[in-house]
């Protein structure tokens, strides 16, 4: 497992049909690959969770759309195989390190799945993830 501190981005927009091709259009238009992506409503509100291929870009065209935050995160990279996310999950768990949010991905077997997540330690976590 590889492990890295980075950033994501956390937008705060108003809710309602088409905010996911409004932020991707900025994207492209900015010419910023979005890496990863977790996105949810809550009442009027929509939230998205952005890791991206230039931040600073990205957080610049996202204004226009709402509020947006810098999180810090731990990027990893993992097997795609049964029982690693466990394997991480458990390491955390006996470290004492509470998740604040986790989202991740593969693309097609045999490629490593990417896990992003923040928690009550990051540096600890770092630390944890980086000797599996």
């Amino acid at each position: 497992m590889k492990a890295v501190k980075g950033q994501e981005l956390f937008l705060s927009t108003e809710n309602k049909v088409g905010q996911l091709s409004a932020v991707s259009k900025l994207m492209k238009e900015a010419n910023i690959n979005v890496r990863a992506i977790s996105a949810y409503v809550v009442a009027d509100k929509a939230f998205f969770r952005l890791v991206t291929s230039d931040n600073a870009g990205a957080r610049c065209v996202l204004k226009s759309m709402g509020t947006v935050d810098s999180k810090e995160v731990i990027i990893v990279e993992m097997a795609d195989e049964v029982g690693y996310l466990y394997n991480l999950a458990a390491k955390l768990r006996d470290a004492n390190i509470n998740l604040i949010h986790i989202y991740g991905t593969t693309v097609r077997t045999g490629v490593d799945a990417n896990i992003i997540f923040s928690s009550s330690d990051n540096n600890k976590a770092l630390e944890v993830v980086s000797r599996l």
